[in-house]
C-alpha cells in the first residue's frame, strides 16, 4: 500500500497528510450510514457503487 503525501487546509491551519487506500468492514459501515441518511435518494446507489467504494481514503496527520 503507497501513501501519498500532500496538504488540507481546515478552519485556517495547514497540515501536511497522508493518504490511504481503504479496505475491508469500514466500507460496509460507511454504505450503511449512506443507506439511512438518503435511502430516498435517487443518487444513493452511484454513492455505494463499487466506483465510489474504490475511491474511499483514510485522511492521516503526518508524523
Amino acid at each position: 500500500m503507497q501513501q501519498k503525501a500532500g496538504q488540507i487546509t481546515v478552519a485556517g491551519m495547514t497540515k501536511e497528510v497522508t493518504f490511504e487506500p481503504v479496505d475491508g468492514p469500514i466500507n460496509d459501515l460507511i454504505n450503511d450510514a449512506y443507506r439511512v441518511k438518503y435511502r430516498s435518494s435517487p443518487y444513493l446507489n452511484p454513492m455505494i457503487g463499487a466506483r465510489a467504494r474504490s475511491a474511499t481514503i483514510k485522511i492521516m496527520p503526518c508524523k
